[in-house]
């Protein structure tokens, strides 16, 4: 596991990211609209995960997966608003209006669900085994990606004294990511290495759009402010 989060670490696109987050985070009005878009991903991933779980494989575990996630997207949401003073204008809804390249970030967690679901589509699942599969091979590089941002992010928010923190959020995340390590191999067995490298580069090739998006993003509306 430590192999492919290295590699997600330090990929350029990451290092672009991490250029592009203190002017984002120094500006509130970006800010709260990027904070808003990390809570519209926590959401979707909440959605699909209602979506993709079936009564038969869905144990204590999973349902804490689930309760955790909505709250992240709750406390993101809050966050979101308390940089904007308490009010809830510019960020109340998920609209690419009210978020950061929020289009672009969800996305990024439809391709690498399609890219999933085309990697398993040559294995012998039949539903909801296949759903199943899919949720846990996609959520793996998913947090996988998470444990690589949100220490990114977090040492951006102590920087620039923001007044909140993701340290909780990365701790669920890293519960979250050893669990579906541990799952993942065992329903891959053999496979597992090999479905790994693959969804690996799917998901880094969404991310690195999802990178481009927020970058001109961020550009975009900081010209706008300054005109």
């Amino acid at each position: 596991m430590e192999r492919y989060a290295a590699l997600v670490r330090n990929q350029p696109c990451m290092e672009r990211l991490a250029a592009t987050l203190p002017g984002i985070v120094a500006e509130p009005f970006l800010h709260a609209r990027m904070v808003n878009t990390l809570s519209r991903m926590e959401y979707v991933g909440v959605r699909k995960m209602l979506k993709a779980r079936h009564v038969d494989q869905l144990d204590l575990d999973g349902v804490q997966h689930i309760v955790e996630e909505a709250t992240h997207a709750l406390r993101l949401k809050k966050a979101a608003v308390k940089l904007l003073g308490g009010v809830e204008d510019g960020v109340r809804t998920y609209s690419e209006e009210d978020t950061l390249a929020g289009d672009g970030a969800e996305a990024y967690l439809q391709g690498v669900d399609r890219g999933c679901e085309e990697l398993l589509s040559n294995l012998d699942f039949d539903e909801p085994a296949r759903s199943e599969a899919n949720y846990l091979l996609s959520s793996f590089i998913i947090e996988i990606r998470a444990e690589a941002f949100y220490p990114m992010y977090e040492q951006v928010l102590q920087d620039a004294g923001a007044p909140f923190s993701v340290r909780s959020i990365l701790k669920d995340e890293e519960r979250h990511l050893a669990e579906m390590f541990e799952r993942t191999q065992e329903l891959f067995g053999d496979a597992w290495r090999e479905l790994m490298d693959a969804a690996v580069a799917e998901e880094s090739v969404c991310f690195e759009s999802w990178v481009d998006v927020i970058s001109q993003g961020a550009a975009q509306k900081l010209a706008n402010l300054q005109s």
